[in-house]
């Protein structure tokens, strides 16, 4: 039996972290899409001025840009302080305290990357700071996963999974999407591997197809609904990639020419990026739900097998 009790104010602040992280990633792909990333010279501060008194409107595109996004990480940052607080409040299990001190540690890792990346000027460190941004936003989601009312109803009454059902891909299609988003990081900072992280975009699509059928003849709503949003997140971001191929590079074949620095240049790149972390998101916490079950399955075994031993008739002595 489930112990866990539901927080409201926990959930809520974790929902409210994550949320809160979604315009900073908008925003620090669009830095990055456009080049900004160095628009504002320094770091903590400003062009040598305090961030925070350093003026937001009136500046140039580039500097408006990169220096929102400083802002809007301090702001997430400043929830993640308040989340550990309110999980040691009211919050008894402590691994889940300790997934929210983990939340907190990685966005001062990630400002740490971030501001080390303008300091050092390096691209290896600016492609750093986003893969290990998606992986701070993966832990935010799954905080806010296992704080919900959702996560507890199942560990009062958890569906049966087949022995060893879907495990080996819920280990193997994490990695190979976090492997294609590393790909794109290196087209994207270095402009290298172009046909490597298109190719393998299609290997990573037949796992999450094979998952996605996996989880449909499970009959389980747990893991049919994240593995359907999976599948149609990976190949809405096929079609995005494709998108931003065409913007970038054009099709002079077909009379397409690219237009540098055009709109649909940058709105095609900066959601591919996006939707690529939503995308590596919706697998981790879909290859959460399928150990969880795997566990729970395991504990309700254990709890049937000594509540049958106890039935017993102790016969010693009966001689």
């Amino acid at each position: 039996m489930n112990n866990q009790q539901y927080h409201p104010w926990l959930f809520r602040l974790a929902l409210a972290t994550t949320v809160a992280t979604l315009p900073l990633m908008i925003m620090g792909g669009h830095v990055t899409t456009e080049g900004y990333g160095m628009a504002v010279d320094g770091w903590p501060g400003s062009d040598g001025q305090n961030m925070f008194t350093y003026p937001v409107f009136g500046l140039p595109t580039d500097k408006f840009f990169e220096h929102v996004h400083r802002l809007l990480g301090t702001l997430v940052g400043f929830l993640s302080i308040i989340l550990v607080i309110v999980a040691y409040k009211v919050e008894q299990k402590r691994w889940i305290r300790n997934v929210a001190i983990g939340v907190l540690v990685c966005v001062i890792i990630q400002g740490v990357l971030g501001g080390t990346r303008v300091t050092e000027n390096s691209k290896a460190l600016a492609m750093a700071h986003g893969l290990f941004g998606a992986c701070v936003f993966s832990l935010m989601a799954f905080l806010t996963m296992i704080t919900g009312k959702r996560w507890i109803a199942i560990g009062n009454d958890p569906p049966a999974l087949p022995a060893g059902y879907g495990r080996r891909l819920a280990i193997t299609v994490p990695l190979l999407v976090l492997f294609q988003y590393f790909l794109g990081g290196c087209l994207r900072h270095f402009h290298v591997g172009l046909h490597p992280h298109m190719s393998f975009a299609f290997v990573v699509l037949i796992f999450v197809i094979i998952e996605f059928r996996s989880a449909r003849k499970s009959g389980i709503k747990w893991l049919k609904r994240p593995a359907m949003g999976m599948l149609h997140i990976g190949i809405f971001q096929i079609i995005l990639g494709f998108t931003a191929w065409i913007t970038k590079l054009g099709l002079p074949s077909q009379g397409n020419v690219v237009v540098a620095g055009s709109w649909e240049q940058s709105l095609s790149r900066t959601a591919h990026l996006l939707v690529g972390i939503l995308f590596l998101t919706t697998v981790v916490l879909y290859s959460v739900k399928v150990f969880r079950l795997h566990q729970l399955n395991k504990n309700l075994q254990s709890d049937q097998s000594l509540s049958a031993t106890d039935s017993l008739p102790n016969t010693e002595g009966n001689v």
